[in-house]
């Protein structure tokens, strides 16, 4: 993980000093967890939202403070974005709160087409039903094996704080599948 670090701030690097290319290698390197993270919470739009994240990079590649690696800014940019998306969709008497509202409220319950199998169903949809801020950490934490103090500089929290929110972000898993008479085991990727 440390080569791969370097590497991205040496891309990094060479992309702020006029190398298109870097940035295309730096972009396309993360784009399956930019994927994973979107394809997780929306049905339709993934693309597009994937899309505006690398534009969004792209336009701030020069504010790019290094208190963390490229992909957990690049993962706080498609938060932004996910925000702004379920705001954009949200009913106007119901705004979208991160540590309230979850996806489902917003977009409905979308088919799960998604997931393949159907442990992997239950689990997006559980996901898809706690809140976003929640959904996140919980997505970043085990699927992308991201540390916790590095979610808590992509959410502008302190480490304790995300560390609290997995523990809730686990019980409301755990609540929502009780709803089904399943054990409830650690999350697994879809």
């Amino acid at each position: 993980m440390v080569i791969r670090v370097d590497t991205d701030l040496r891309l990094l690097e060479a992309w702020r000093a006029g190398d298109n290319e870097a940035g295309s290698r730096l972009l396309r390197r993360h784009f399956r967890a930019l994927f994973r993270f979107f394809r997780s919470k929306v049905s339709h739009g993934v693309e597009d939202l994937v899309q505006q994240t690398m534009l969004a990079c792209t336009d701030g590649v020069h504010r790019f403070r290094g208190e963390a690696s490229f992909k957990t800014d690049l993962l706080a940019i498609a938060r932004t974005q996910l925000l702004m998306h379920l705001r954009k969709h949200a009913r106007k008497d119901k705004p979208v709160v991160e540590l309230e509202t979850s996806v489902a409220d917003v977009l409905g319950s979308p088919s799960l087409v998604v997931a393949g199998k159907d442990e992997q169903r239950l689990v997006l949809h559980a996901l898809r039903h706690i809140p976003v801020d929640l959904q996140i950490a919980v997505e970043l934490h085990y699927w992308e094996e991201m540390r916790v103090e590095d979610i808590a500089v992509m959410v502008g929290i302190p480490p304790g704080t995300v560390k609290s929110r997995l523990h809730r972000a686990r019980a409301g898993w755990c609540a929502s599948r009780s709803s089904t008479r399943r054990k409830c085991p650690r999350p697994v990727s879809p």
